[in-house]
């Protein structure tokens, strides 16, 4: 199983989104998976208990203590584990950094999420220095096009923690939103734009073999 981790220590980046669509889509391809809400908020389980019944989605499994999770993650039985994760992790965030081969640092165009990013990125870095194996990269969230802020973390420009910078990136989308709300992923929306972000995401991914 590959356990994908979706993460940054700040608050309100989107990363209950990503992981959710980032999920179904996997999903919806005919892979085994199971979105893990690591967060004690519970965000991913409140849109799976507000999804209609006929809605095809991946499981939902609370696993919200840092001592739990390596452990359970290995009593699951999935091709993919994607891991939403809180914000202000600590102990959580190293746990998910230790169990997980994949991460996804989600920052908005924002100088307080990629300072926030910080923290996750020497947990990536520890890992590596001690022997360990994760692939890493950021992925921009919530980008507006046009904007001077969006462009220059586009441009990656900033970027001097030395990891990746996706090339895809997220817009600013209501289609998100809803989706969240309704229990549903953007592949249940017409929002044709929403749905090839996220399959952009996952077209990268696999093209650098990381899934």
């Amino acid at each position: 199983m590959k356990v994908i981790a979706v993460l940054n220590e700040k608050g309100g980046t989107g990363k209950s989104t990503i992981a959710a669509n980032l999920a179904t889509l996997l999903h919806r391809r005919g892979r085994s998976v199971v979105l893990v809400d690591a967060d004690p908020q519970g965000t991913a389980r409140d849109w799976r208990a507000a999804s209609p019944q006929e809605m095809d989605l991946p499981p939902v499994v609370a696993i919200d203590r840092a001592a739990m999770l390596s452990q359970s993650l290995k009593s699951l039985s999935a091709d993919f584990a994607v891991l939403d994760s809180p914000a202000k992790a600590g102990d959580m965030a190293a746990a998910i950094v230790s169990a997980s081969d994949l991460a996804l640092l989600v920052i908005q165009p924002s100088g307080p999420d990629v300072w926030a990013s910080a923290a996750t990125v020497r947990l990536i870095r520890t890992k590596r220095d001690m022997g360990g194996a994760i692939d890493a990269a950021f992925l921009v969230n919530r980008s507006v096009s046009g904007t001077k802020l969006s462009k220059l973390i586009r441009s990656g420009d900033w970027n001097e923690y030395g990891l990746d910078q996706m090339d895809a990136t997220v817009g600013n989308r209501i289609a998100f939103a809803q989706a969240m709300t309704d229990g549903i992923s953007v592949f249940d929306l017409p929002d044709l734009a929403a749905r090839l972000e996220i399959e952009a995401v996952v077209t990268e991914l696999e093209k650098a073999k990381w899934l």
